[in-house]
């Protein structure tokens, strides 16, 4: 005789509609914002009940920083991350985002939205600080250079990347010479410098 597998279709069907709704919703606030999006649009979207939006997420609020979050995750997925290879990370970064020019557009709303967001998500902060401790490590074997603590220096290679997407505008410019730059500016960064002067 055949599992019973009724309950585990509107679990299903639930994770479906909430990924549904992250869709619309990272559309909808990368076109207009946290304060400029519509829930009522959102939801017409992604063919859910507005009541829906708000039993997943709360609010609008809610739903803004779980768009962010999620992308922010997405990110760290997609770009691999070797401690001992920083500039190889920050173009890494820079190269996600230049496939992705839409969650640019949702990075600089959520920057001027709500720039403290990200010290507020814990999955977000708990990838960034092992991703520091990583970067620690590399500074007591030597390979990366202390002229910063690891969080200050993994946080100011991260700005140099953001600030390159930034500054590059549409996905339509972008150019590889930026990418070069980002990441000649990294090296010298993170380079210990006996190793930048041959010693």
């Amino acid at each position: 005789m055949a599992a019973e597998t009724g309950p585990a279709r509107p679990a299903r069907d639930a994770a479906r509609t909430r990924r549904r709704i992250l869709a619309a919703a990272t559309d909808e606030f990368a076109a207009f914002g946290l304060a400029g999006g519509r829930t009522a649009r959102i939801a017409e979207a992604a063919a859910a009940n507005q009541r829906m939006l708000y039993a997943y997420f709360g609010n609008k609020d809610g739903l803004f920083d779980a768009v962010i979050e999620h992308h922010v995750l997405q990110a760290q997925d997609s770009v691999g991350f070797d401690a001992t290879d920083l500039p190889g990370y920050a173009v890494e970064v820079f190269d996600f985002y230049r496939g992705h020019p839409h969650l640019v557009r949702l990075a600089l709303w959520q920057t001027l939205e709500r720039p403290d967001l990200m010290r507020t998500l814990p999955l977000v902060v708990r990838a960034m600080r092992d991703k520091a401790e990583a970067v620690a490590e590399a500074q007591t074997a030597g390979l990366v250079s202390t002229v910063l603590p690891a969080d200050r220096l993994l946080d100011t290679v991260l700005t140099l990347a953001h600030g390159s997407i930034t500054a590059a505008g549409n996905a339509a410019d972008w150019t590889d010479t930026q990418r070069e730059d980002l990441h000649a500016a990294v090296l010298r960064l993170v380079t210990p410098p006996a190793r930048l002067t041959g010693g």
